[in-house]
C-alpha cells in the first residue's frame, strides 16, 4: 500500500457518502488523476471499495463498512442509504440456475423535499450531499 493509495483510501473512508474520482482529486491535488483513477480500479477489484452508478455523469465510490443500497432522489439528487435482506431480494428475484456474486440496488423516486435544484446552487447541494 503506498502513500498515495492510503491517501486516497483515507478520503473515502472520512467521506460520508460515495465521491467521484474528480471529487477525490480535488482532496488531493497532488496526486495525478489518472493515478486516482488507477487506484480506485484496485479497490474496486480488491473488493476494498463500492462502485456505484448512481444518476451522474460519472461512477462513484464509496468505502461501505457495511454492505447497503441507494435511493436516489430525481428532483434534489439526496442520496439515501438503505439495507434490505439480500438473501429475501434473491429468492424474489427467483434467478435459478445463477450465482449472484454481488448485489447493488438502487430504487428511483422522490424524497419529501420539495425544492428543485437549478444551476450552481445544484452543483452545490450535490457536493454538500455527497460530503
Amino acid at each position: 500500500m503506498t502513500k498515495k493509495r492510503t491517501s486516497i483510501l483515507s478520503v473515502l473512508k472520512n467521506a460520508s457518502g460515495a465521491l467521484s474520482a474528480k471529487d477525490i482529486h480535488a482532496q488531493l491535488p497532488e496526486i495525478d488523476l489518472t493515478t486516482v483513477y488507477r487506484t480506485l480500479d484496485i479497490f474496486v477489484r480488491e473488493g476494498i471499495v463500492q462502485k456505484v452508478h448512481l444518476d451522474t455523469d460519472e461512477a462513484l465510490y464509496e468505502h461501505q463498512t457495511a454492505p447497503h443500497h441507494h435511493a436516489v432522489c430525481s428532483r434534489c439528487e439526496k442520496i439515501l442509504h438503505f439495507t434490505a435482506p439480500d438473501k429475501k431480494i434473491v429468492q424474489l428475484l427467483g434467478l435459478t440456475g445463477f450465482d449472484i456474486e454481488s448485489m447493488e440496488v438502487t430504487v428511483r423516486g422522490k424524497c419529501k423535499n420539495k425544492k428543485m435544484k437549478t444551476g450552481q446552487d445544484a452543483q452545490a447541494k450535490v457536493q454538500e450531499l455527497r460530503n
